[in-house]
């Protein structure tokens, strides 16, 4: 397990390791890595911050309740949207 003031730094040293390797290499596949590394960093805030928000609005409602609720997928038999709203197609023949 990683200590948690290391936890909470790692997002921001994915995105700092990312900018430095992008500006000191010169190697495209350098660049790249670095981008990728900073792409990371960015998601991986992002999702935690979602994830907290999420957590925080639960316990609020739910007066510090213990597990915030599953995200459940809807399964329907119906075919998606997109298909329903496209024309059926008629072959010209003449």
């Amino acid at each position: 397990m990683v200590p948690k003031p290391i936890y909470e730094l790692l997002p921001y040293a994915y995105m700092l390791l990312g900018l430095l390797v992008v500006i000191s290499l010169e190697a495209s596949w350098g660049k790249l890595c670095g981008i990728i590394l900073i792409g990371t960093g960015i998601v991986v805030q992002q999702l935690r911050t979602r994830h907290r928000t999420v957590d925080r609005l639960f316990r609020k409602r739910n007066r510090g309740g213990s597990q915030p609720p599953k995200l459940a997928v809807a399964v329907t038999k119906e075919e998606p949207q997109s298909r329903q709203s496209m024309p059926e197609r008629h072959s010209k023949q003449r």
